[in-house]
């Protein structure tokens, strides 16, 4: 059996179509457990109903669309958030949640993640959190025999380690691959995670696996700051050709850059050389995630970056020592982590104009400065800054990030969708740091205690710290 069952995320060909063109099922005028009112973000077309409605039913969106067009019974709960946005939850689709700090993630307006690393037995204890996100998960991911994580402290590798407790697997030949993928789908996880140590001839077994057994591959191939120039021996373009579904930190672009003459320390990049690289990415139909502003910080610390994040104050005290490990590296890496950053400066809005999808991810907590729940936040920013429209970075992590995690059930507010919903104050569209204006959070069709859930956090961060 399984040690957790895999939920249902099979994209389905199409969705419903426009929010305005919905119908209310169960039949019209019967009672709902809650109707809201304010403007509504239409994640699928990037655009907002100024004045529109959602009506919530058994954890479910009934209907949404203009206001007055969701017939309800007259018991109904109305909640009237004026000219505040209603969105769908938000989507992180690259983050290491750890016991300490899950119940972050929903009081922030994130109610689905993908833990991109974690032990099988370690996923058990994060999903049965009450205040635990949706979670699509990788368990522990796959790298070969001079992988840097065996040096890491909690580094649990050996054979002779039951499989829950392994982390990571170590592949040293394609069968040994196969053999790892496998085991992880016995298991029952929804995604499978390479990292940068594979040779390619192993890594494309691994992804041969994964694909038998219908799941999609993610991969970290490394990037110039860590060790996507020395060490990593596929690029970004072998893994898209070998079918990685989405290539997380746009690594292995460093290498790919390189491998075709590049120089990735010089002050002015290839252009062609880019386009070039970038049509191949596009022709295969491989999603990005590209944690732009975990690259940014590294590249220029920002201190002042998480102080209007929700939970900031609740938070940002037990983060602090952390930060100032992190900070303490980056005088160090400072030519490389100017590389990383001229490079998803200079390839992002590539990327986005050839049609390649662009995720939101913010692989919490690895870099300084951002916090559980609210570097999704930061990564929205991020993404505006380097280019692409407020309603973009939206969609990002909203419904691009949905189909990315081929998951038909959220993202959006269309009938039939799980009631995750966001509403803000301000308006997002014209400023994005409007996001963490968080006004009202539902999970599951409930209404979430936001300062409850915040007391919660701070109560788990104080008893991990004693």
């Amino acid at each position: 059996m399984p040690l957790f069952r895999r939920p249902h995320t099979v994209l389905a060909a199409s969705l419903a179509a426009l929010l305005v063109a919905c119908t209310p099922t169960p039949p019209a005028g019967e009672d709902a457990d809650a109707r809201l009112l304010g403007r509504l973000f239409d994640a699928e077309h990037g655009r907002v109903i100024e004045d529109g409605e959602v009506v919530i039913a058994d954890g479910r969106v009934r209907c949404a669309g203009p206001r007055d067009g969701c017939p309800v019974g007259a018991d109904t709960p109305v909640h009237d958030h004026g000219d505040a946005l209603i969105l769908p939850g938000l989507i992180d689709l690259h983050v290491h949640v750890r016991p300490q700090f899950v119940g972050a993630f929903v009081p922030a307006g994130v109610t689905t993640v993908r833990d991109a690393n974690s032990t099988l037995a370690m996923l058990e204890t994060l999903r049965a959190d009450p205040q635990a996100p949706r979670m699509h998960v990788t368990g522990p991911m796959i790298d070969g025999p001079g992988s840097v994580l065996l040096d890491m402290p909690d580094a649990t590798p050996g054979d002779d380690i039951p499989l829950p407790e392994r982390m990571p697997l170590v592949a040293d030949s394609p069968e040994a691959a196969a053999a790892a993928v496998q085991a992880l789908a016995e298991a029952g996880v929804d995604w499978i995670k390479l990292y940068e140590q594979l040779p390619p001839a192993v890594f494309d077994a691994a992804v041969r696996a994964a694909q038998d057994a219908q799941l999609p591959v993610m991969a970290d191939l490394g990037i110039a700051l860590t060790r996507g120039l020395a060490g990593a021996e596929v690029d970004i373009v072998q893994a898209a050709r070998a079918g990685v579904a989405t290539n997380e930190h746009l690594s292995g672009l460093a290498l790919a850059y390189q491998r075709r003459g590049g120089d990735v320390a010089a002050d002015t990049l290839d252009d062609a050389l880019l386009d070039a690289i970038v049509a191949d990415i596009a022709a295969t139909g491989m999603a990005v995630v590209p944690t732009a502003a975990n690259t940014l910080q590294f590249a220029e610390p920002d201190p002042a970056a998480p102080d209007t994040v929700p939970g900031a104050a609740v938070l940002a005290p037990h983060f602090a020592g952390y930060w100032d490990h992190l900070v303490g590296m980056v005088a160090q890496v400072e030519g490389r982590t100017r590389t990383d950053r001229a490079l998803l400066q200079a390839t992002l809005p590539r990327l986005h104009a050839a049609g390649v999808p662009v995720g939101a991810g913010s692989d919490l907590p690895a870099g300084p400065y951002m916090l559980p729940g609210g570097a999704l936040h930061q990564e929205l920013v991020a993404l505006v800054d380097i280019g692409l429209t407020p309603a973009q970075a939206l969609q990002a992590a909203t419904w691009q990030a949905a189909r990315i995690l081929r998951a038909d059930d959220i993202g959006h507010l269309q009938p039939g969708a799980r009631a995750d919903l966001l509403v803000v104050d301000g308006d997002p569209l014209q400023r994005i740091e409007d996001t963490r204006q968080v006004r009202s959070v539902w999970f599951d069709g409930r209404e979430v205690d936001l300062e409850a859930a915040w007391a919660r956090v701070g109560e788990m961060l104080e008893a991990a710290a004693r």
